[in-house]
């Protein structure tokens, strides 16, 4: 009876830390939201008054929406394979959840997330730090990549940078066995145990094509609001699509910004200003982080809701527990 009301008492703290834990985040989380758009609301309710804009908006917030989700296939590829089989509503919540974590300064948040939800589900933390890190350099890596598209446009003569994540991308994909064994070297020099196994090598190369159709799929949306703005129509879509991925990879790096809050927007108008006035440009570029952030909250309150109703609020079924040893056995008396 001792030990059953000592477990209840356990149980009940880390219920109360939890619940704690999580109404901090979410806290955080809005406040991050608050800053990010804080300023932003004025120019964007400008825009919305002006004639024929909403369709553009609509299309904007959608195509970036759907830009999301298919964010979530680039982290559950990595995950396939590396413990229990994962349903669609589970890995929902544990990426969605994480993935609010962008709004609050620091990366700390979202793998924490992560780190949580994916022990209910059945992953070690050392698999799940390891895909963290594995999603976050193929983010990384695609969306510079990618800014090779608007590069010449962007940087001239000093596009050549842009070059080297494209080549170590060309290599994981034909290789990415090596992509494991850096992540694994990065564990050991901050003293983390790395898992045993990584994504298989199909699992990487389905999750660096995921990413790079996410990325084209969102940049749609700063080509459509460049449009709405009067940018030439062809000459403005590799700018766009391009200048995107390169502005959020680029100021994700930056990870005391949440979301890479004024980064962002500076790297966004510097593309802008090749087919659009400096000032216009820079309302292209608050106008995307307000539709930017209005999908991926509405999206990822979404998939949430979602997978609250398909999993009974609950993050997975967890593995059958080990019997029960029989009163009288010397196991039981802990």
């Amino acid at each position: 009876m001792t030990t059953a009301t000592e477990s209840e008492t356990v149980g009940q703290g880390r219920g109360i830390r939890r619940t704690v834990l999580s109404a901090v985040f979410f806290l955080a989380a809005t406040a991050g939201l608050w800053l990010s758009l804080h300023d932003r609301i004025g120019t964007f309710a400008d825009l919305a008054l002006r004639p024929h804009s909403v369709p553009y908006l609509l299309a904007a917030f959608a195509v970036n929406g759907v830009g999301v989700l298919i964010s979530l296939l680039t982290w559950r590829a990595l995950l396939t394979g590396l413990g229990p089989p994962t349903p669609l509503p589970v890995a929902a919540r544990i990426y969605f959840t994480s993935f609010l974590g962008k709004f609050v300064p620091g990366r700390v948040w979202g793998l924490l997330a992560q780190l949580r939800l994916g022990r209910a589900a059945g992953f070690s933390n050392a698999v799940m730090t390891g895909v963290f890190l594995l999603n976050l350099m193929v983010g990384t890596l695609t969306g510079l990549a990618l800014g090779l598209v608007c590069g010449p446009a962007l940087l001239g003569g000093r596009v050549w940078w842009l070059a080297l994540p494209t080549g170590l991308l060309v290599v994981w994909f034909v290789r990415p066995a090596l992509l494991g064994r850096f992540v694994r070297a990065a564990l050991r020099l901050a003293r983390r145990r790395p898992p045993e196994a990584f994504a298989t090598d199909a699992g990487m190369r389905r999750s660096m094509a995921a990413a790079t159709s996410s990325w084209l799929v969102s940049g749609l949306h700063l080509w459509l609001l460049a449009i709405l703005f009067g940018a030439d129509v062809p000459r403005a879509l590799p700018l766009c699509v391009g200048g995107f991925a390169l502005a959020t990879a680029l100021s994700s790096l930056a990870v005391v910004l949440p979301d890479g809050w004024g980064a962002r927007e500076a790297i966004l108008m510097l593309a802008l200003s090749a087919v659009l006035p400096w000032s216009t440009a820079g309302a292209v570029a608050l106008t995307s982080r307000v539709v930017c952030t209005a999908s991926e909250v509405a999206v990822a309150g979404g998939a949430l809701l979602y997978a609250r109703t398909r999993t009974g609020g609950g993050t997975a079924a967890r593995p059958d527990p080990a019997p029960v040893p029989e009163p009288h056995s010397p196991r039981g008396e802990r």
